[in-house]
């Protein structure tokens, strides 16, 4: 910092950046010096003594000579100059570009000097020299000079900044650009829609939070790196939040006015798959309010929505219990292409299937020749033709999505694969193990996606829409991208009704003839997804659930918002939910009847504007604390890392550095302070909805775990309190984000307590990790029946067999990476 400024633009990289450059460049013109002298004593001692032009050569081969020794004792004062001073003190480094003007004038002397090198070597050949060795050795010479000058420019070439000259919100826009020609990307010229319906959305918020500081892409690496040192300490310190089997006793908690001791009671929802009733709502819920000790500054948390006493292990199995069955169908949303990556053995057995050949085959045949040659065949289980016009793909994701949440094509009641901007893909299907009604919506997967994920500037929820009146304001607020895709989905809903004909009995329009008539025949023939009243009828008394993954998590939870006033018993089910969602006071209210999982260090649960920010003023605060040089502080962190010591980089928190960095902080803060006054949205306090529980990772130290739970403890964080910690820079803060991850993560800490409170080695559970994929109902029972437990109260299942063995493939791969984690400890 700041980037070098040579011939009138900027460029990628800093002064402080070249070290190893150089030293690599030093290497290679020794070596190449070394072998200039061999061949130039040989041509001497090789040439005639009557040719002139011989004569010319050698002068040529002691000009080439001079060139790369001249470059070589440059480069090696560049790199003594660029090792001066830390980080943010560039005046240390000022001569560097007067320098390199100099190497730059001797690389255009080693062109000129290769070309003429050229130009000789073409009129003198082998006519002057004795052996013929030594015009091979000089054409070796002009060969090597041409790709040492090659690779000179290339390396220029990389780190020339295109778009140095426009500002920092249009460069990114050309950038985004130039990638959306390469990903054929509708372009429109309308600027407007532009804007928000392409990756200009995404440039725009890459260019709202990459300026202010004049930083190349090593200085935002190194200041990563101070900031995993930094984060590292606090995660080896008191976590927030607190146990699950903790009450109000160990962590401050008190009742409100109104409330003597709250017991934990259970809800049944009919057939014996319960969970605790205050994480489903109810008035006892409002009534809990939270006082955290002084350590959590959290007294005046108004996201807390906390249980006022411990839970029992049964309670907190049931729980972990329902929350792995509905991450699995968060799972199943993403069809086959993540179900392949959570179960690879599985998903290339569905795509290598009779079923998946075909399609595949089907696939390099014109749609009029399959109609022609297969006809318009009706696919019983998947309820859509297998020659139609619809994608292949459509079909092997629906397979892969029966397949993951382990149930038969008559429970799919209705899939939606449409995908763009604000239009998220789901699914509805019935869990006859629990008596529910399932909406699961995908989380991101596609460019269309990501730019829904960058609309993260918030809007306002229409209070009396929602049943809140009372709120107002910023109190409304939530994620702009959210809301445009919960809007899809509900117009999608109630143009199908889908949820009316089946929980409230509404009568299917058109349907009068029964499943045999005429409705009937014409919904297969036509492979829509339309039910009939004999589908739609015998669920009367279930209850709804919605669940979702990442950006399906908050869309859930805001298209909950909406549906309670007609399902008043949804609840919902978030994995991993986008940090920035809605407003404190909505979060809080999601309370009644939504649990989030948050899994160890994830990124995308903190990420939201305000911690961005948050992020960025301190890796310039780390930056400024830094008191070694960039290239000792990467090559540290690169060789000796699991040994590097906060304090052996940084200064005290107290100590700012020079006054230079300190100044150049300075300007930053100014910059930062005047960019969230004129666009306030961008610091937008948003939270993450509902109960968050935080799976988090213990730090085992040496030990090593003999099984995945043990690695894991569940603890009840409040929004405020994971939004306040801010984005944790740690090796796994983004594969933590992986659905597969927190299935499995869920399912074995559900088993873990089940254990606990049956008091033996087999877990009621059993039958949701292992039966329940697929058809080992008597063996389940039997187990059960062993143990003295209720056979009545296991689920039945009723899923696919190809699914049987999804989570356990889930559970080994975690355990290996955990095994893998724990050794890495281990060596620090």
């Amino acid at each position: 910092m700041p980037a070098l400024s040579l011939f009138g633009r900027t460029w990628l990289v800093a002064a402080d950046d070249l070290p190893v450059p150089m030293m690599c460049l030093m290497v290679v013109h020794t070596v190449w010096c070394v072998v200039i002298l061999f061949v130039y004593e040989r041509a001497h001692q090789g040439l005639e003594s009557r040719c002139a032009a011989g004569k010319t050569a050698m002068t040529w081969l002691f000009g080439t000579f001079t060139c790369f020794f001249i470059s070589m004792c440059l480069e090696g004062v560049i790199l003594r100059q660029s090792l001066l001073g830390t980080i943010l003190q560039p005046a240390q480094r000022k001569h560097i570009n007067t320098l390199l003007y100099c190497h730059f004038v001797i690389t255009i002397a080693d062109v000129c000097f290769t070309a003429l090198g050229t130009l000789l070597d073409y009129h003198v050949g082998n006519s002057c020299y004795v052996r013929n060795h030594v015009h091979t050795a000089i054409v070796v010479v002009i060969v090597g000079n041409y790709f040492i000058i090659a690779c000179n420019f290339l390396g220029v070439a990389l780190i020339f900044s295109v778009f140095a000259h426009l500002p920092s919100e249009e460069r990114w826009n050309r950038m985004f650009g130039i990638l959306g020609c390469c990903l054929c990307m509708p372009r429109s010229t309308n600027r407007e829609y532009d804007n928000q319906g392409t990756l200009s959305q995404i440039a725009t918020c890459f260019g709202e939070v990459f300026q202010g500081a004049d930083l190349v892409p090593s200085d935002i690496a190194a200041g990563l790196a101070l900031l995993a040192l930094q984060h590292r300490g606090q995660l080896e310190g008191e976590p927030i939040g607190w146990p699950v089997t903790e009450g109000s006793g160990k962590r401050g908690l008190r009742q409100a006015a109104s409330g003597g001791k709250h017991k934990a009671r259970t809800k049944s929802n009919g057939n014996g798959g319960s969970i605790t009733e205050p994480l489903l709502g109810g008035d006892d819920v409002a009534s809990i309010e939270p006082t955290l000790d002084s350590n959590d500054n959290s007294d005046d948390d108004d996201t807390a929505v906390t249980l006022g006493e411990p839970m029992s292990p049964e309670a907190l199995s049931d729980m972990l219990a329902e929350a792995a069955h509905y991450a699995r169908w968060a799972l199943a949303a993403y069809g086959w292409m993540l179900y392949t990556w959570a179960n690879p053995t599985g998903g290339l057995a569905l795509a290598c299937s009779a079923r998946g050949l075909r399609e595949c085959c089907c696939c390099c045949c014109p749609a009029e020749a399959k109609g022609q040659q297969e006809g318009m065949r009706i696919d019983p289980e998947s309820g859509l033709p297998e020659g139609g016009t619809r994608a292949p793909v459509e079909s092997l994701d629906r397979e892969a999505l029966k397949t993951c949440a382990g149930i038969k094509g008559e429970d799919l009641f209705y899939v939606s694969f449409t995908n763009g901007v604000g239009e998220q893909p789901y699914f509805i299907a019935r869990d006859v193990s629990r008596k529910a009604i399932v909406v699961s919506v995908r989380g991101t997967m596609s460019v269309q996606d990501c730019i829904t994920d960058s609309m993260y500037k918030p809007v306002l929820l229409d209070g009396h829409t929602i049943g809140m009146p009372h709120l107002r304001g910023k109190q409304l607020h939530c994620h702009a991208g959210v809301v445009t895709a919960t809007n899809f989905i509900l117009s999608d809903l109630e143009r199908h009704r889908i949820l009316h004909q089946v929980l409230l009995g509404e009568a299917v329009a058109g349907d009068t003839a029964g499943p045999s008539g005429t409705f009937a025949e014409e919904r297969k023939t036509a492979g829509d997804q339309r039910l009939t009243n004999a589908q739609a009828k015998g669920h009367q008394g279930w209850s709804l659930v919605i669940c979702g993954h990442s950006l399906g998590a908050g869309v859930a939870t805001v298209l909950s918002l909406h549906l309670r006033a007609s399902f008043p018993d949804v609840r919902v089910w978030g994995i991993e939910p986008p940090g920035g969602l809605m407003s404190a006071e909505l979060a809080k209210a999601c309370g009644e009847w939504t649990v989030s999982s948050i899994h160890n260090n994830d990124l995308i649960a903190r990420l939201s504007g305000p911690c961005l920010l948050k992020l960025r003023q301190d890796l310039v605060d780390a930056l400024t604390r830094c008191k070694v040089s960039k290239f000792s502080l990467l090559a540290r962190v690169t060789l000796g890392a699991k040994d590097l010591e906060e304090s052996d980089v940084l200064l005290p928190p107290g100590g700012q550095g020079a006054d230079e960095a300190s100044a150049l902080r300075t300007a930053f803060l100014e910059f930062h302070n005047r960019q969230v006054t004129e666009r306030p949205l961008m610091a937008a306090q948003l939270y993450p909805p509902g109960r968050l529980l935080h799976l988090r990772r213990l730090p085992l130290g040496r030990k090593k775990p003999s099984s995945l739970a043990e690695a894991y403890e569940a603890r009840w964080v409040t929004a405020k309190q994971l939004m306040q910690r801010g984005l944790l820079v740690t090796p796994d803060f983004f594969t933590d984000h992986f659905p597969d991850k927190v299935v499995a993560v869920l399912s074995e800490l559900a088993m873990k307590y089940s254990s606990a409170s049956s008091g033996n080695g087999m877990t009621k559970h059993y039958s949701f990790s292992d039966g329940a994929l697929g058809d080992g109902t008597s063996e389940i029972a039997s187990q059960a029946q062993a143990v003295g437990s209720n056979v009545d109260n296991l689920s039945a299942p009723s899923a696919s067999p190809r699914s049987a063995n999804l989570m356990e493939d889930l559970v080994k791969e975690q355990r290996g990476d955990t095994n893998r984690w724990d050794d890495t400890n281990r060596d620090r």
